[in-house]
């Protein structure tokens, strides 16, 4: 009787090793799916998105561009935006130390099919959750620019209609940088 309580309680001891083994594996695997998908999307901007950055920012001199700003989503999937800031300022000293610069966005408006403002049968807070970009604040030297990317994912629960957000850059001392650039998703 002792022995094969004891070998019953080995193997179950055995068993429950194996499981957490099989979860602890699947936690990870999950989990680099995350990185991986976060990584893709971080270099998910497209080659026009690029080129038209590079023209506005380089060619024309635009502090902060956006272009590109309407995109046609439907529910359930995601669309990326690029946003390009160009410094055109920054010498700390007289060193080119760069300028700390901020990406601030904010859901502004929707408008349903009719062109009739529904904004307050949304709550903002949800909205702006769909949202995902560096909101950390990067260092660009002075003459010299970078392009982020701003995620926008649509949740299938969404009401159809113009979502209108805004996006502004902000210097480390509060100041607004450039234009408020504004950005469209029609949800359908």
């Amino acid at each position: 009787m002792y022995k094969k309580g004891t070998i019953e309680l080995s193997i179950n001891t055995l068993v429950i090793v194996i499981i957490s083994i099989v979860i602890l594996t699947s936690g990870i695997t999950l989990l680099y799916k995350f990185i991986g998908g976060a990584e893709d999307i971080k270099s998910k901007l497209d080659a026009q998105t690029n080129t038209e950055l590079e023209r506005l920012l380089v060619d024309q001199g635009k502090q902060v561009a956006l272009p590109l700003h309407i995109a046609d989503v439907l529910r359930g999937e995601n669309h990326v935006f690029g946003l390009g800031i160009l410094n055109i300022g920054g010498q700390l000293d007289g060193k080119n130390i760069g300028e700390e610069f901020t990406v601030q966005t904010e859901f502004i408006k929707l408008v349903d099919l009719q062109n009739k403002d529904i904004t307050g049968e949304v709550p903002k807070e949800e909205i702006n959750q769909w949202l995902l970009y560096d909101s950390g604040s990067q260092i660009i030297k002075e003459n010299e620019h970078t392009k982020l990317s701003l995620l926008v994912n649509v949740p299938t629960t969404a009401l159809t209609g113009q979502y209108i957000f805004n996006a502004k850059v902000i210097l480390n001392d509060g100041r607004q940088y450039g234009n408020t650039q504004k950005f469209y998703v029609n949800v359908r």
